[in-house]
């Protein structure tokens, strides 16, 4: 038996080197999966801060953006899309002692010196209307004719918004907004219903209709990223 024991240890030997050099089992190598889109989604609170946005009664413009956007990011991580947002409390981003129309751009701007300085691929931002000129509610979605990719990015949105119970068939729309024309990234301003609308107030105060527009807007996105 003892003169077995070098061919034992030889054996050995070649069986370490063998392993070592074989071919890596790549289901033992996924310890990393890769996001199943390839976008980096910026969500846009609207206003903020000193910026309340639209006002009724209670009701504060900024403060129901906020709690869309934060179920907008929940949505888009169920479905892989990486995504951030400019705010995620009460904030704003005016230059300090600024007011008016300087103040207002200065807040733009940061907002989208963040969507470049996180490379966001997209950008959504979110808003809450009030007419007293509108006789029906319903969310809207604007981009820019600039660019086309926008404008296929808003109608996909606009089609998941429109299959929510209840809601006013509106048209994805043109517009001409500062943050539209100034972002290179296809991107959106989304007005997500009316505060003045009686029907669209009760939705928007309803912490399961936000959940079920953002769901929406995600879904928008997605389907958009498969079409691309």
């Amino acid at each position: 038996m003892k003169r077995l024991a070098p061919y034992a240890l030889l054996f050995t030997l070649i069986f370490l080197l063998a392993f070592q050099n074989r071919s890596p089992d790549p289901a033992a190598e996924a310890i990393t999966v890769p996001a199943k889109h390839p976008a980096f989604v910026m969500i846009d609170p609207g206003h903020g801060g000193y910026d309340p946005g639209v006002r009724s009664a209670d009701l504060k413009e900024a403060d129901l953006t906020l709690a869309i956007g934060k179920e907008l990011k929940t949505a888009l991580a169920e479905l892989q899309i990486a995504a951030v947002m400019t705010r995620e409390t009460d904030t704003d981003y005016a230059t300090r002692g600024s007011s008016g129309k300087t103040a207002k751009r200065s807040d733009l701007n940061r907002r989208m010196d963040l969507a470049f300085e996180q490379g966001a691929t997209m950008f959504l931002s979110l808003h809450v209307n009030a007419s007293s000129q509108a006789t029906r509610g319903g969310a809207e979605v604007f981009y820019s004719e600039q660019l086309p990719e926008a404008k296929l990015l808003a109608e996909s949105v606009q089609s998941k918004l429109h299959q929510l119970p209840e809601m006013s068939r509106r048209d994805a729309k043109p517009a001409s907004y500062y943050l539209l024309e100034n972002l290179p990234i296809p991107s959106l301003i989304i007005e997500c219903g009316y505060l003045n609308i009686t029907g669209d107030r009760a939705h928007l105060t309803s912490p399961l209709y936000q959940k079920k527009l953002a769901q929406a807007i995600a879904l928008g996105v997605e389907e958009y990223l498969k079409s691309r």
